[in-house]
């Protein structure tokens, strides 16, 4: 391709380090987005307190949910000694066969009891709880649960309780449960260090590196002066591969993580956990694939190909109101923000978009206004 009109061919050298400069950009873009999305994920509080209700609102993890805490029920309280302290002594023979009808019960009764309202609120709570304990711990602030030997629990006593006392002839023995019972180790007092070691790169990975990598792009596009549209191709072709290492990135964490941590029994469950708890990675690399099109089919546009000429020839009547061209935009951006929910929930996304978008729309109409009166026509290409 040719430089751009008005401008020097660049040097070999320069084109070469604009290159290296766009990959590194790349690279550190990955990296950060990585860094940012798991760093939300994990530090993040009303970001955990929207995976924590969507955790539970899915059928195979409140399956499971239900499972541990019938399991955790009927291991820390005796239930055929409560049912025997009940019956009359000549009947005391029959406990045996009422416990395990009560296991049936409330394995059938659990499931339906989480789905309520405020079972699932009392989930949320433990969720959020347990997390705000493990952000003090990681940011070595929690010096109560340092004291208390360093260790962070996803405590479900206060849900074993409530499906207790939805078992009638348990009834309120399951506020005797040992202080032990329904208690997950999150992190233990062994995992610390290394675990405050990671969150500490997490955070400083996921504060600067985008930083970095927006001065890696501009320095190449810089340098690559006469060939900067070409640098901008690869740009574009660059956001695409975040996109799509995010993604899989996201699949191959998933199949390593979750087949090490479940059983045939639970896998399914173990999916949903990890489709949630990563859906925030999933909605930005869907933004990088979004945004690296776009850029693309921009490039693609302002280019001085016969295409790309004509192209601009069709647009030019809509192009030259900008009401119409804007308002187009307007409803464009509308329609992204519902497909790809991130551009909704993020400001900052959201701004950055909308000032990207409006620059290359303003950048394609001055274009097509200074080319306006070499356009070749219909009659021209048939001649």
């Amino acid at each position: 391709m040719s430089t751009e009109a008005g401008s020097p061919r660049p040097g070999r050298t320069r084109l070469i380090v604009a290159r290296v400069l766009t990959i590194l950009a790349v690279l550190v873009a990955f990296v950060g987005m990585l860094s940012f999305a798991v760093e939300r994920t994990v530090l993040d509080e009303s970001g955990v307190e929207r995976i924590a209700t969507d955790l539970i609102q899915d059928d195979a993890i409140r399956e499971q949910v239900a499972l541990i805490a019938v399991e955790q029920l009927y291991a820390n309280v005796d239930v055929e000694q409560v049912i025997a302290e009940r019956l009359p002594e000549a009947q005391s023979g029959l406990a045996p066969t009422l416990a395990g009808l009560s296991r049936q019960a409330a394995d059938q009764g659990a499931e339906r009891i989480l789905e309520r309202p405020r079972a699932q609120a009392a989930w949320v709570e433990v969720v959020t709880r347990t997390h705000r304990q493990l952000v003090l711990l990681l940011e070595d602030e929690g010096e109560l649960i340092r004291t208390e030997g360093g260790t962070v629990v996803l405590d479900l006593r206060p849900i074993i309780i409530a499906l207790g006392d939805q078992v009638a002839i348990i009834g309120r023995a399951a506020e005797q449960l040992p202080a032990s019972a329904g208690r997950i180790a999150i992190v233990d007092s062994d995992q610390l260090d290394t675990a405050q070691t990671a969150v500490s790169v997490l955070k400083a990975l996921s504060a600067w590196l985008w930083v970095l990598a927006l001065v890696l792009a501009v320095a190449a596009v810089w340098l690559a002066r006469g060939r900067r549209r070409l640098e901008l191709r690869a740009l574009a072709i660059g956001f695409l591969a975040v996109g799509l290492l995010l993604l899989f990135a996201r699949r191959a964490g998933g199949g390593y993580i979750v087949d090490e941590l479940t059983s045939d029994a639970t896998r399914p469950a173990g999916w949903s956990a990890w489709s949630i708890a990563t859906q925030e990675l999933a909605d930005r690399a869907w933004v990088w694939i979004t945004g690296g099109a776009i850029l693309l089919a921009g490039v693609w546009l302002v280019g001085s190909s016969n295409a790309a000429r004509r192209a601009r020839a069709a647009v030019a009547p809509l192009a030259e109101n900008a009401w119409w061209t804007y308002g187009i935009l307007a409803g464009a951006l509308l329609v992204l923000a519902t497909f790809v929910p991130l551009f909704g929930r993020s400001t900052g996304a959201s701004i950055v978009l909308v000032v990207l978008a409006a620059v290359g729309v303003e950048a394609v109409r001055r274009m097509i206004r200074a080319d306006a009166g070499n356009i070749p026509t219909r009659a021209n290409e048939q001649s």
